[in-house]
């Protein structure tokens, strides 16, 4: 059997055959961190240890809600399931029962006996299709930058008799490849400039433009999200209207999700007595951290000189 292979997997070569299962992993990437992005926007207190809150956040943007809810049996075991609502519905179109599933085949029925739904957003709208839309915008910039610097990298055609083709084939391979590209003798160097021909395909570079554009739809989906950005490129200093202006649909789409999970956490209190809440996800404790031991260093280094400075 020959050693040789053909190695059709390898996805991040630029053949043809390779190029659906690139396609597939840029676009899986920018899928990845769109959602860790949104899952990671809030912070959740009180949740029952034996719940999942990344679980729990995933499902809403998945599926655009998920319960909180217990088996009948077991008052005591939360969990943070995916919700699947079945008939009847109230008056305002929400599900007075739903089933409610797990990874592990728990299957069990939840009503506001034993549960509570939990939606996306005040809108009950599901944001999957958004992060679909956004990740895919996002990899066709990436993979025509890709393309365009592609071109730039070879920039020519090449027109060759056709005994001639594996020798050109190989010589573009050691260029390709970073490598001297060295012809044999001067007959074989004097057949190759009289036989070929090439075209400039004239490709301009165009990765800036594209990377301003990819930008614009980055842009997008963190305003969708409502995590805060710098919206266009800043000309001139703005007053503080015009940033508050500026500002404000974003801080309205992170409120529109925020409410939806804290009218969860007041019902969920009301009717079962825990004590569940949430915010707006900041690393406090980092921050606290950092700034009590900057404060122990800088008195450790004698630059706190209480003496001459004062008391901080």
């Amino acid at each position: 059997m020959s050693k040789k292979r053909r190695n059709r997997g390898n996805w991040y070569g630029n053949h043809f055959w390779q190029s659906d299962a690139y396609n597939r992993r840029v676009y899986v990437k920018n899928l990845d961190m769109l959602l860790s992005l949104a899952i990671n926007r809030f912070k959740w207190v009180g949740m029952p240890d034996t719940c999942d809150i990344r679980f729990f956040e995933t499902q809403l943007h998945r599926y655009g809600f998920a319960t909180l809810c217990h088996p009948a049996d077991m008052p005591d075991v939360w969990q943070t399931l995916i919700a699947n609502p079945v008939t009847p519905f109230n008056v305002y179109g929400i599900p007075t029962a739903w089933r409610a599933t797990g990874y592990d085949q728990t299957n069990y029925e939840v009503t506001t006996e034993n549960g509570e739904l939990c939606y996306y957003d005040w809108s009950r709208s599901n944001p999957w299709n958004a992060l679909e839309i956004f990740a895919r915008k996002l990899t066709h910039y990436e993979r025509t930058e890709d393309i365009n610097l592609t071109h730039q990298h070879k920039p020519m055609i090449f027109i060759a008799p056709q005994e001639q083709k594996q020798q050109l084939v190989n010589l573009l391979k050691q260029v390709d490849g970073y490598e001297p590209a060295v012809l044999g003798d001067d007959k074989t160097f004097a057949n190759m400039v009289e036989s070929v021909t090439t075209i400039d395909t004239g490709v301009p570079l165009i990765t800036e433009d594209l990377a301003r554009s990819k930008q614009n739809v980055f842009n997008e989906a963190l305003l969708y999200l409502g995590i805060p950005h710098l919206a266009f490129e800043k000309g001139e200093r703005m007053i503080e209207d015009e940033a508050r202006a500026n500002t404000a649909p974003t801080n309205i789409n992170l409120l529109n999700c925020l409410q939806a999970r804290r009218e969860f956490c007041d019902k969920v209190n009301e009717r079962f007595g825990l004590e569940l809440s949430v915010y707006f996800n900041q690393d406090w404790e980092s921050d606290n951290f950092n700034y009590i031991n900057n404060i122990e260093a800088m008195a450790q280094d004698n630059f706190l000189d209480t003496g001459a400075g004062g008391d901080l």
